[in-house]
């Protein structure tokens, strides 16, 4: 066999003698895609605990005063505005409001991010009113609920 020509076999002798000799690929370029990657997807998660889930609770809120069922808004409340305010006293104030200003016919609100998350609510009620509220949210044993409201 002439001294020019390298069998399979000898190749695979010379890459075992000579593994330094080979040129490793740079995988650079992955590790950072995967970095950038994690910290889109945490972010991402942030922005779901901050963001949507205020707004879920929030709009649980709103959806059991539009619905009229007080006893299940009052549950949305944090227990340090519970401990400060009872459910028959909550559900008072909210019956009163109907009286005065009519049913909730809707409501829009503003994005909040953080905990607490202020929430600007806009209320409209079926006697033609509409009116502002403030509405702080925090999360209370991974839950998040109603800490303040200016007004139902």
């Amino acid at each position: 066999m002439p001294s020019n020509i390298q069998s399979p076999l000898d190749k695979q002798v010379s890459d075992i003698v000579q593994p330094s000799q080979r040129r490793r690929k740079s995988r650079l370029w992955l590790w950072i895609v995967l970095l950038v990657l994690v910290l889109l997807g945490a972010s991402g998660l942030l922005t779901w605990n901050y963001t949507a889930k205020p707004m879920i609770a929030e709009e649980n809120y709103y959806i059991a005063i539009r619905e009229q069922n007080y006893a299940k808004a009052y549950s949305c409340l944090s227990s340090t505005l519970r401990a400060r305010m009872t459910q028959e006293a909550f559900i008072q104030q909210a019956q009163q409001q109907d009286a005065t200003y009519g049913k909730m016919t809707s409501y829009t609100e503003s994005y909040p991010f953080g905990d607490p998350a202020p929430i600007t609510v806009t209320v409209k009620r079926a006697h033609g009113i509409t009116y502002t509220v403030h509405i702080v949210m925090q999360q209370e044993a991974s839950r998040w609920k109603v800490a303040s409201f200016d007004r139902i």
